[in-house]
């Protein structure tokens, strides 16, 4: 009789209680202890060359292959959580989070369906109405399509994505059935200067092509300039085309700016637009009271993108699209197909275009449910503190330039050595190599940014773990650096002498 095969592993449990440890040690290693470089310098060749690749016809065993992740991939696993990872805007996950994604992992839902995840589906729905309420849309007032609604995605770009195809569809649902070729005028959607790559690419998705994209100047204080928003919108329509859309931002990707969302507001009424809000990043500082002040009209948009993977501290990967009418989502999204059976005015399906999805709901929910709402208001405003001490220290240093205004939790500045005859262009490089050296000491990991064509460094603290301590360290540690990399200049002159801090 043939033996009957499965997947399954008698050590099942034995093996958990190893993976678990392994993530325990790491979390300790990056926390408290803060072991090791915070960017491994490995090479793509070298670690390729280390992680085993062979499709072996007979299997090692899960206990021989956790051996090769201990020591061929943990160890090269950028340390995100750091306290000095201050780079992109993925932040340090919380390890209720991590317990929570352990948890939707094992019991592999798949909530497209009521009957497919029943408790993923109700779990989905109390995150949407956590955010949505956190966000002032509005509560429904009859039936339960009269209120919000929104679904949960991979990150800001899906999210950004879905806002814009529900903008899109509002505005010209006959493109459904007859494409954008058969609507015999032109979409055309407005954005920052400032905005994500991720709204040109939404863009190009969804057939109006990257031409039909504005880039609305900012000023000074990288926000959108209204008065210029305006003259686009009323040049496109003397041309003949089809304003539908204006995109705002509540915390840009290189310098957290916020754009002046009530003005924004005004005009997208006026026009009859819709108002879509990209707040992937500073979402989360409607938690706190200043944060509240700063994205005051949020509550007026149409869409909402709000990554809790980013300041709300949840592991990758969780975005969310938040929606003022739930209606305008599920005529958009409406999905039928008798393999599906009954349809549930519950079902997940009709929220998204995504059938196979994960419970991402579940760490959500398990993440806010442990630390509560007090917990994480406290961290974010920290945070925000924390990006205006490194602004102070860079204002009140001779060595550095504050290059934008700190709204939410980005610090943008520019290392600039003392002495005359320096280049704007030399600069422009001593900023690049500098951050390389920075990640090449293992002690921190920033990015560059580009503000108002200058080079300079950014830091964006959106990490649950980091000090004041910290950021005077890397302070300090870029000052050093720049110091030693401008004696170093064969281009420009040489820098005084002067004691290290």
């Amino acid at each position: 009789m043939q033996r009957h095969e499965t997947l399954d592993l008698e050590d099942f449990e034995a093996l958990l209680h190893r993976a678990a440890a392994m993530i325990a040690d790491r979390v300790e290693r990056i926390g408290p202890r803060a072991e090791g470089p915070v960017v491994h310098p490995a090479t793509f060749d070298e670690l390729a060359a280390l992680i085993p690749s062979d499709w072996p016809e007979h299997g090692a065993g899960a206990d021989a292959v956790l051996d090769e992740v201990a020591h061929c991939i943990e160890p090269y696993a950028t340390r995100i959580g750091h306290p000095r990872f201050l780079a992109w805007i993925t932040t340090s996950p919380a390890p209720a989070g991590t317990l929570g994604d352990i948890v939707c992992t094992g019991l592999n839902q798949a909530p497209l369906s009521f009957k497919g995840g029943p408790a993923a589906t109700v779990l989905e729905h109390v995150v949407i109405g956590w955010l949505a309420r956190l966000f002032g849309l509005p509560e429904a007032v009859g039936g339960e399509l009269d209120g919000p609604g929104g679904t949960i995605v991979s990150g800001g770009t899906m999210a950004n994505l879905m806002g814009l195809t529900v903008a899109r569809h509002a505005h010209f649902p006959e493109a459904a059935a007859k494409g954008l070729a058969g609507l015999g005028r032109t979409p055309v959607l407005y954005v920052s200067d400032q905005g994500h790559m991720s709204i040109e690419r939404s863009a190009v998705l969804l057939g109006l092509g990257a031409d039909n994209v504005r880039a609305v100047p900012s000023g000074a204080d990288n926000r959108m300039d209204v008065a210029a928003l305006c003259a686009a919108i009323a040049a496109d329509r003397l041309a003949g085309l089809a304003p539908f859309c204006v995109v705002a931002q509540a915390g840009s990707v290189t310098t957290g700016a916020v754009d002046p969302l009530p003005d924004i507001a005004d005009v997208c009424a006026a026009e009859g637009l819709w108002f879509h809000v990209d707040a992937a990043y500073g979402g989360a500082a409607m938690l706190t009271d200043e944060g509240r002040a700063l994205l005051a009209g949020v509550e007026r948009a149409d869409s909402i993108c709000v990554d809790p993977h980013k300041w709300f501290f949840i592991p990758l990967e969780c975005g969310v699209t938040l929606f003022r009418s739930k209606a305008q989502q599920i005529a958009t999204f409406r999905a039928r197909a008798s393999y599906l059976g009954e349809e549930n005015p519950h079902d997940l399906k009709n929220t998204t275009f995504i059938l196979s999805r994960a419970n991402r709901a579940l760490k959500v929910w398990f993440a806010f449910r442990t630390y509560g709402r007090d917990r994480l208001r406290r961290i974010v405003a920290r945070n925000m503190e924390l990006a205006r001490q490194f602004r102070d220290l860079c204002a009140a240093s001779p060595e550095w330039r504050v290059l934008a205004p700190v709204q939410l939790s980005i610090a943008c500045a520019r290392y600039v050595p003392q002495g005359d005859g320096w280049s704007e262009e030399q600069v422009d490089r001593l900023q690049v190599r500098l951050l390389e050296r920075l990640e090449a000491s293992g002690e921190g990991f920033l990015t560059p940014a580009m503000v108002r064509g200058r080079a300079g460094v950014r830091l964006c603290v959106a990490n649950h773990r980091t000090s004041g301590a910290d950021i005077r360290l890397l302070f300090d540690l870029m000052t050093s650096l720049g110091r030693e990399l401008a004696a170093q200049e064969p281009q420009g002159p040489k820098a005084p002498q002067t004691p290290q801090v």
